[in-house]
């Protein structure tokens, strides 16, 4: 059974960033780019830190007193922006995507600092191997300096990105290293329509003895659902866009039918037709549940820092 479209919660912003990050390459530089002088860079640490901000430079924000430079934000706008045209996707239709650019450079500082609370440290070769990886995959360094170029990066910018990257992906990957391949899931279905009193007439006939599929494939507005009498299929919590209805659905009962709910979308009758404890995930369920503890995870980190905004 497929999820309804309008409700299984869309991974967007998510998994938009994990293409920039993707183009971004894991941030990786080679033996040297021009920085804005003209001269040639070459790091020489294999575990770059976060380059200290004058006290008198412009700030774009501060978390948990580490600053984030109102020139390195407007920096990351600019590969941003070159990330969403190579993507054919105009800016200016995108809305606020200044503020979205300055709370991911959040939560990356956020991050960060988990993995050094965390302990969390790269080998020298992990660094270094993904440099390579991707001076290689540009076609070498000609290929790879020209991409810096490109895409608003010297090659000591990239270079720390791609450490952050890097450690992201190992504290993340001990975040969900408590989320496995199985968990509560329900099988609901419900009908969906555009007026409460509406709602009330279906849900007397369904009292009085009316099939839930017919009334669903009659009335629902749920197009995707209709046809299958408004079965949502298997879904654990956290993979619908409204959470009233995921709410209610683990509320209920195998067999027990909702009282009217609404939501954004409208009003909702629904029915819970089966519980497993632990049911293995679908990819599409794994993937929405992995994100829903990242995010409740990132959420917790926010919730205790203290942030700082100056822009943009």
């Amino acid at each position: 059974m497929s999820l309804n479209r309008f409700l299984l919660k869309g991974c967007g912003l998510w998994l938009f960033w994990l293409l920039v990050a993707c183009r971004a390459g894991a941030p990786d530089p080679g033996s040297g780019v021009t920085d804005g002088a003209g001269d040639r860079y070459t790091p020489s640490d294999d575990q770059p830190t976060v380059m200290a901000v004058a006290s008198t430079e412009p700030l774009a924000a501060r978390v948990n007193g580490e600053p984030i430079s109102e020139r390195e934000y407007e920096r990351a706008v600019l590969r941003f922006e070159a990330a969403l045209e190579a993507l054919d996707f105009d800016p200016a239709e995108q809305g606020d995507y200044r503020l979205a650019v300055l709370e991911r450079a959040i939560d990356a500082r956020l991050i960060a600092q988990a993995a050094r609370a965390r302990a969390v440290e790269l080998a020298p070769h992990e660094l270094q191997n993904a440099l390579d990886e991707s001076v290689q995959a540009r076609g070498g360094q000609v290929g790879f300096d020209e991409w810096l170029q490109a895409n608003h990066y010297r090659e000591d910018e990239f270079r720390r990105e791609l450490q952050a990257q890097l450690l992201a992906s190992k504290v993340q990957a001990e975040v969900l290293s408590a989320v496995g391949s199985a968990a509560e899931q329900v099988r609901a279905r419900h009908v969906l329509v555009a007026a409460r009193e509406q709602a009330e007439a279906l849900d007397a006939q369904l009292a009085a003895g009316a099939d839930f599929a017919t009334i669903a494939l009659a009335h629902s507005l749920d197009r995707s659902t209709r046809v299958n009498g408004g079965d949502l299929g298997w879904f654990p919590r956290g993979l619908l866009t409204t959470p009233e209805l995921e709410t209610v659905a683990f509320a209920l009962m195998p067999g027990e039918r909702s009282d009217i709910v609404k939501t954004s979308l409208g009003f909702h009758l629904v029915e819970t037709l089966e519980r497993d404890a632990q049911r293995e995930l679908s990819p599409q369920s794994a993937l929405a549940v992995r994100q829903v503890a990242v995010e409740s995870w990132l959420a917790e980190l926010r919730a205790g820092a203290d942030i700082e905004r100056f822009g943009p």
